[in-house]
Parts: C-alpha cells; sequence; structure tokens
C-alpha cells in the first residue's frame, strides 16, 4: 500500500514537472499498452529542457540522432521503447554516472543493467524488456528527483 502511494506521487510530481508537455500526447502515451519510441524519447528531451515545451515527438527521433547515443538508435516511429535503449538515453541525457562495465561499454545492455543495479528498475533488468509508459514515467522521475536533490 505504502510503495502504490508512493509510486502514484512519483507519476503525479512527473506529469506536474512537464506541465506544458500537451495533454493530448500525455493521454494518448498513457493509453498504450507499450511505450513507444518518440513519446518516451521526447519526454527525456523536455525534462533535460532540450527540446521546448512544444516539441513533437517526430522532433525527439531528431534530437536523438544527434546525440551521441542515437546511433545506438534503429528503432521506427511505432516500435516500443525497451529498457536498455530508454535508460541509456535517460542516463546519457541526465549525466548519470554508472559501473566499470556501463563506463567502458555505453550500451543499451549495460545501461539497463546498471539501471536495475541503481534501482531505477524494478525486478530482473532485461534490455529488451518493452517498458510501459508507468515504467517510462517512474524511471523519469527517479532522474528527475535524484537530479533536483543535486541542486
Amino acid at each position: 500500500m505504502k510503495k502504490s502511494i508512493i509510486f502514484l506521487l512519483f507519476l503525479t510530481l512527473t506529469i506536474l514537472a512537464l506541465p506544458a508537455q500537451s495533454n493530448a500526447v500525455m493521454d494518448q502515451f498513457l493509453s498504450r499498452e507499450e511505450a513507444d519510441v518518440p513519446t518516451s524519447l521526447l519526454l527525456i528531451a523536455q525534462a533535460t529542457e532540450q527540446l521546448p515545451s512544444d516539441a513533437a515527438p517526430a522532433d525527439a527521433i531528431s534530437w536523438a540522432e544527434e546525440q551521441s547515443w542515437g546511433k545506438k538508435l534503429t528503432q521506427g516511429d511505432d516500435q516500443a521503447m525497451t529498457s536498455g535503449l530508454f535508460h541509456l538515453a535517460l542516463f546519457k541525457s541526465f549525466n548519470i554516472k554508472g559501473g566499470i562495465m556501463y563506463t567502458i561499454t555505453k550500451s543499451p545492455r549495460s545501461a539497463a543493467l546498471e539501471a536495475g543495479y541503481q534501482g531505477y528498475i524494478t525486478g530482473v533488468p532485461y534490455v529488451n524488456h518493452k517498458m510501459t509508459p508507468v515504467e517510462v514515467l517512474d524511471s523519469l522521475s527517479m532522474a528527475l528527483e535524484i537530479q533536483e536533490a543535486k541542486q
């Protein structure tokens, strides 16, 4: 019960942290069973203030391709966001430090394992796990909370 309340609080804070994001985009994102790549990347880019609040999910793909980790982006617009790619984008965008394997390889696999180790993923960290929108918002809210605590 306590975990559920904390999770709902994080989810609410995450949504409030992105107040300018279109309700239609968030509604569509949250109604999906699996998180899509463009919207997941859009949320990361907007949370790190690398894209404006009025940017579209398609803008996030262009933004990601310009990033150092963007060459790992091989999924199309309708593909589900995998845990490895999401956490690689999250760690690189938020400058989250990782362990030895993540530092050396900076691959989706090592990012997923590092996310599991650091507690961004509950359960077993599978690199190809198709994330739900709630999992995306949960990991993103954790990164935002850690960043806010550093300031």
